[in-house]
């Protein structure tokens, strides 16, 4: 059976040595196959500041807290799958101490075409305007399905599919897909734009005009 041996510092919690387990697991699974998963052994040794050196220089308990904060301080600003996702429901929830984890106050929005929701919104006051503005117009029944987002450094890219039912006598239907383009600086996103590609860019004017 395959083991795989790794040494860390004390002072990591519990999730984050499952996390360690996690992707450590997944990596040789990916190696060796799946056909190997259920016998991949992980085990996580834990090791005392004091009792390690670096290069001669023994690792105190101070050195080993300030890595541990700076890892913490890391975590907090990634751009990855789960902030991105966080972010997103920040803005549904509407809570403004969530927003500003996630979104600068002087993020821009930029959604294309010639509809009344067209243009750039500054700030998360015309962001959230803008959501309004969808959910007004169809009386609550906008959706957005959104796919993992594909991050390449500190830009997020987006896929998801809208649909909605405008609310007037009309009742015309929205079904397209979009791409959201996410720029996080320092932990928040600080510019979003919406793109729309052949006809549903038209469809997508339409159904607002």
């Amino acid at each position: 059976m395959p083991i795989i041996r790794v040494s860390l510092l004390e002072g990591w919690t519990m999730e984050q040595k499952a996390q360690v387990t996690h992707e450590l697991t997944e990596g040789l699974a990916k190696v060796l196959g799946e056909v190997s998963r259920p016998f991949i052994y992980v085990v996580v040794d834990e090791m005392q500041a004091g009792a390690v050196s670096f290069a001669g220089t023994v690792i105190t308990h101070e050195m080993n807290q300030e890595a541990l904060a700076l890892s913490a301080r890391q975590h907090r600003t990634a751009v990855d799958t789960r902030r991105t996702e966080a972010a997103y429901g920040a803005l549904a929830g509407q809570d403004a101490e969530e927003i500003a984890r996630y979104w600068a106050p002087d993020v821009t929005w930029s959604v294309p075409g010639t509809s009344p929701l067209a243009g750039t919104r500054r700030g998360v006051a015309q962001l959230l305007a803008l959501h309004h503005q969808r959910a007004r117009l169809t009386g609550g029944t906008f959706t957005s399905e959104r796919r993992p987002a594909f991050v390449d450094g500190t830009t997020a890219l987006v896929r998801s599919h809208d649909s909605a039912v405008r609310a007037d006598a009309y009742g015309h239907e929205l079904a397209v897909d979009a791409l959201h383009t996410l720029v996080w600086h320092d932990g928040r996103i600080t510019a979003g734009s919406e793109a729309y590609a052949g006809a549903d860019a038209a469809a997508h004017d339409a159904f607002w005009n």
